[in-house]
């Protein structure tokens, strides 16, 4: 959420789930060879032939903005669920573990909560958090690792997990997700952020885990998206800073952009979109596409060795809202409403872009619905898909 950032209204909403990519069954464990074409749309492989191993590289992308703390908790206490899942015969894979956050910054503007050198920039998150005073990490180890024999750890996986997830609420209110997990595997252009680096296997599948209540933002190198100084105002090109931003920017539905001003002026109204889709090379925004694309090129055969999860707000409803101007101009601004609001108070806002990342991925994907007061299920499908994918 946006913290300090002017926030769009809370309004009542279904508590809804998506699953917007269902579980593959399960084809014993043959050789393939690689596909002509990936179902991503990117990047195929090199040929040959895919032999399946037991080993994972898992990177967890949690979001660390305002409000989320809910969420963060919900997730650590039920990781041991995941764990559990993940022991099914025959047995715990060889395990790589990271996390890394959703703050990127926003470039050059003075935005509050964002800073102007790229936030956390991807880099893996391996300090103790919340009421844990050590992670039981040994010393220079920036990732969790346990194949089975060795571990870089002591004590309970789960435990050291719990502890450098826990990331806080104080990052930046334009989460980047999708560009923080490229960033983080050196997917997008760069090398990995130095103690990032080593974390990928090339016969390792790779399991990559949203957790956000927000869409995301992601933007090229030199977006002027976040632009605070000629951009203020409903009349400016941008509009006002706000999150509105990255769905007007961001977004299509039904092949236009979500309204920025309010029918008639009138503060209290509400407008229903239907067929909302990541605007790719229309808007502002990172075409998903494009981070697919970076993401396939990881892998020889990502079609089989990637495998990708999200906790966010469902796409649907879609609902663009508006509120008092926070300084003086020409209407009420506008925000989205959520998408979902659970009886723990948390709630989503529409996820399209991570939707739409997910299903590129096909049956290697699976979307899930951040308002619920348990994530034990979702946890617990996750690992059922990774175990899936590992025994065709």
């Amino acid at each position: 959420m946006n913290g300090p950032i002017v926030r769009t209204m809370r309004l009542t909403a279904l508590i809804l789930g998506a699953s917007l990519a269902g579980l593959a069954g399960c084809a014993g464990r043959p050789l393939t060879t690689d596909a002509s074409a990936g179902a991503g749309g990117g990047q195929t492989g090199t040929g040959g032939t895919f032999v399946a191993t037991r080993k994972v590289d898992m990177l967890f992308l949690v979001d660390n903005s305002s409000s989320v703390r809910l969420m963060q908790d919900n997730l650590n206490r039920n990781f041991p669920i995941f764990m559990n899942r993940l022991m099914d015969p025959p047995g715990l894979p060889d395990l790589r573990i990271a996390v890394a956050t959703s703050d990127m910054g926003t470039g050059d503007s003075l935005i509050s909560g964002c800073n102007q050198t790229g936030g956390d920039n991807g880099n893996f998150q391996y300090t103790p958090r919340g009421s844990c005073s050590s992670t039981g990490l040994a010393p220079g180890a920036t990732w969790i690792a346990d194949d089975g024999t060795t571990k870089n750890f002591t004590g309970n996986l789960a435990d050291v997990f719990t502890c450098i997830s826990a990331v806080g609420e104080s990052g930046c209110g334009f989460e980047q997700e999708l560009a923080s997990v490229t960033r983080a595997l050196g997917a997008d252009g760069r090398p990995a952020p130095a103690a990032n680096q080593g974390f990928l296997r090339d016969d390792a599948f790779l399991f990559i885990v949203i957790l956000t209540d927000e869409d995301d933002c992601s933007v090229p190198p030199g977006s002027g998206l976040f632009d605070t100084q000629s951009n203020t105002k409903l009349a400016s090109p941008l509009g006002p800073v706000t999150n509105f931003r990255c769905n007007e920017f961001g977004h299509l539905c039904n092949g236009k952009k979500p309204p920025r001003l309010a029918p008639n002026g009138d503060v209290n109204a509400t407008v229903t979109l239907d067929g909302c889709v990541s605007a790719e090379g229309a808007g502002m925004l990172t075409p998903v596409a494009t981070i697919v694309s970076q993401l396939r090129a990881l892998k020889p055969f990502p079609d089989q060795q990637i495998i990708v999860s999200a906790i966010a707000g469902p796409p649907t409803p879609y609902q663009v809202t508006w509120r008092p101007a926070q300084t003086s101009d020409t209407g009420p601004w506008p925000g989205i409403g959520h998408s979902c609001i659970a009886t723990d108070g948390s709630v989503g806002d529409p996820a399209v872009r991570i939707a739409q990342w997910v299903t590129s991925f096909g049956t290697n994907g699976l979307f899930m619905s951040v308002c619920s007061d348990n994530f034990g299920p979702s946890l617990d499908r996750m690992a059922m898909l990774l175990n899936q994918v590992m025994a065709r």
